[in-house]
């Protein structure tokens, strides 16, 4: 009986270090990957500011093999075209144009009143003492008069 009770222990040991083994094995595996990303990222960081170095070392005057230079005009004219197309921006007035003003204050004020006479009183069924609505465009007094009709 002794012997089970031992046999069973040594097993849940070694299992136990079994699971430590994986585990400190991925973790490694892990830390490797992330390493391996990060000077991957960097080597993409370095390779996109080369350009940019080279180009200004061209602006400044430095003498590049032919075929570079060649390269490095034909960017340049490139960049000169695309500024000119670009639109640039403009100052703004300091004092904003009021032509459109009064419409859109109409508008919202239209919109305002079209949406209080909607829900001012829209069931015909109730019978309303005081209606908030004009009398002209009121609607608990239209749906009354097509009830009546039927």
């Amino acid at each position: 009986m002794a012997n089970l009770g031992s046999n069973v222990k040594t097993a849940f040991l070694k299992g136990l270090e079994a699971l430590g083994k994986t585990a400190s094995s991925l973790t490694d595996a892990a830390q490797q990957k992330l390493s391996e990303m990060n000077i991957d990222n960097r080597r993409r960081e370095v390779l996109a500011e080369i350009p940019k170095c080279v180009m200004q070392l061209w602006k400044d005057g430095v003498e590049m093999p032919e075929p570079l230079t060649s390269l490095l005009t034909e960017l340049n004219e490139l960049d000169e075209k695309l500024a000119a197309l670009r639109p640039q921006p403009e100052a703004k007035p300091e004092e904003p144009v009021q032509t459109e003003e009064p419409a859109e204050e109409e508008e919202a004020e239209d919109t305002a009143v079209e949406a209080e006479e909607e829900t001012a009183c829209t069931d015909p069924g109730e019978e309303t003492p005081a209606c908030e609505c004009s009398q002209e465009e009121c609607l608990c007094e239209a749906a009354e008069a097509e009830n009546q009709e039927e």
